[in-house]
């Protein structure tokens, strides 16, 4: 998964790594890492960046087109358990199905729709993309 759009957004912006860095909380070779899609970042901060830049999680991975988003808005992880699970029984996919699909185990499905621990970015993306569904509801975004 590459990350274009953070450094598009980036620099139209004027700003530099160290910058949005410091907005993220995290080194400047950890966003480096990010930027380059090294690594995947997680989604929280990508909810961060996505709020600094007033854009949707679906801009930034490609699913919908730029729109400004006046409000910063939070990750919700109770609401994306419940996106998450209403999404697999509407779609009439067990857990081991999703899980599959998505290259995850059924293990990590169901602490996702227990709200146990908020679904990882490269899961998310790759729901969101397979299925068209919005990483935004899928993040709980209120």
């Amino acid at each position: 998964m590459t990350f274009e759009k953070l450094k598009y957004l980036r620099e139209s912006e004027a700003m530099t790594q160290e910058e949005i860095a410091d907005i993220l909380q995290v080194e400047r070779s950890t966003y480096a890492c990010w930027e380059c899609s090294k690594n995947i970042i997680p989604l929280r901060k990508l909810n961060l960046f996505a709020n600094h830049f007033h854009v949707s999680l679906d801009y930034l991975i490609g699913l919908k087109p730029k729109e400004f988003i006046p409000n910063f808005i939070d990750v919700n992880v109770s609401l994306s358990a419940k996106n998450l699970k209403q999404f697999r029984i509407n779609s009439k996919l067990s857990q081991a199905k999703l899980a599959k699909t998505i290259r995850s185990s059924q293990a990590n499905i169901h602490r996702y729709e227990s709200g146990k621990a908020l679904i990882t970015t490269d899961y998310a993306i790759s729901l969101a993309k397979k299925y068209n569904y919005s990483l935004d509801k899928l993040a709980g975004r209120k």
